[in-house]
């Protein structure tokens, strides 16, 4: 319903519908206010019936199969939607959008935290398992069934927004769970050692965990590298597709170097990217890199928490909290994780150093 409101000698009218921007305007007679509001009023609802008529016709399937095509690509790091996508188009994927309620949303929440899933997968060609082996079962922390939430999300409010195949988000209505604390998981001095001597033994991703490593670079920050923006005489990498969408130049050193530079002599001459698949398609290392995790025994791991890993190396070592963002590229108080990591070890530091020139005997 149109609200008019009488000021000075003018007539503020606006028009709100479920679905739609408030619409505002301001008239000299309350005539031409109200002719205005109702054809406002009936646009929308010409409107609201063209999107509920494609929200019956459309289904799941369709929404994620128009947004992997358009829009996925552009994404500078889609990697989180190509993983979680095909989830809900295999479980929810025939439901039609005008029937994809905020109940069934919280109903595939729930099965997200309750079902299993394995990470090694027995039939696949770099799998770890023996003959006969089962593989292990793991359950989603509430942070991972956020982000298949988030996804999903995303991909309605495209359809809303720039497709109009539904008028209502109901995503809007379902709450995230609560994650807790920010995890940071980062590799002890062993387990570096088990699990670089397992991706050693194939060449590209051993490259590629040993930049994340030792630059705390993301992903999809290093897959987008090109050889173009690689200066092996200074060391300098220029990553020009980042996650806040802002050029950064990491440093590679020692044997960060010599590693980049051993990949280097194997290029692809019609590609320039730095990383890529045998066929030329983008590098997919999450196969490879669980792979080489559970060889190694290293478990609950990730591989973002490389960068996790090289944040509280570096934080060891004295970083700054400024020196931290600029290296890493985080524009959020994150980092202090990391700091405070490093602060619990000069603490056990401070300890030992008492108990050796005071011989201890306090806190």
């Amino acid at each position: 319903m149109p609200t008019i409101r009488e000021r000075g000698g003018k007539f503020h009218v606006q028009v709100r519908m479920a679905g739609f921007p408030a619409r505002t305007a301001t008239f000299t007679t309350r005539r031409q206010a109200e002719r205005w509001a109702k054809t406002i009023e009936a646009d929308m609802i010409e409107g609201k019936h063209f999107r509920s008529v494609e929200a019956r016709r459309r289904t799941l399937a369709e929404a994620i199969d128009r947004y992997t095509e358009e829009d996925l690509p552009k994404k500078r790091a889609g990697d989180m939607h190509r993983h979680n996508l095909p989830w809900w188009r295999k479980h929810y994927g025939n439901v039609k959008l005008a029937d994809l309620t905020p109940a069934i949303i919280v109903e595939a929440r729930g099965k997200l935290s309750r079902e299993t899933y394995i990470r090694a997968k027995p039939d696949s060609k770099r799998t770890t398992l023996k003959p006969g082996e089962q593989p292990q079962e793991f359950k989603r922390s509430p942070k991972t069934v956020n982000r298949y939430l988030a996804v999903l999300g995303h991909v309605l409010t495209v359809a809303r927004k720039e497709w109009h195949w539904i008028s209502y988000h109901p995503m809007a209505e379902v709450k995230k769970l609560s994650e807790g604390a920010g995890r940071v998981r980062y590799l002890s001095e062993a387990e570096r050692k088990l699990l670089l001597a397992e991706t050693a033994k194939d060449p590209q991703l051993h490259t590629l965990v040993v930049l994340a490593l030792s630059t705390a670079a993301r992903a999809g920050e290093l897959l987008a590298l090109t050889w173009h923006d690689v200066d092996f005489k200074d060391g300098r990498v220029l990553l020009r597709k980042t996650k806040n969408a802002q050029p950064r130049t990491i440093w590679v050193r020692g044997e960060a170097m010599r590693v980049l530079k051993e990949h280097g002599r194997i290029r692809r001459l019609d590609d320039d990217h730095v990383f890529r698949s045998q066929t030329g398609k983008r590098y997919d290392y999450h196969d490879a890199f669980e792979a080489a995790c559970t060889a190694a025994a290293v478990t609950d791991f990730h591989f973002h928490d490389l960068r996790h890993s090289a944040a509280t190396y570096l934080a060891r070592l004295g970083a700054t909290e400024q020196q931290l963002k600029a290296i890493g590229g985080w524009k959020s108080n994150v980092v202090s994780r990391y700091v405070h990591l490093a602060a619990e070890d000069a603490k056990a530091l401070v300890e030992r150093l008492n108990d050796e020139i005071l011989g201890g005997g306090g806190k």
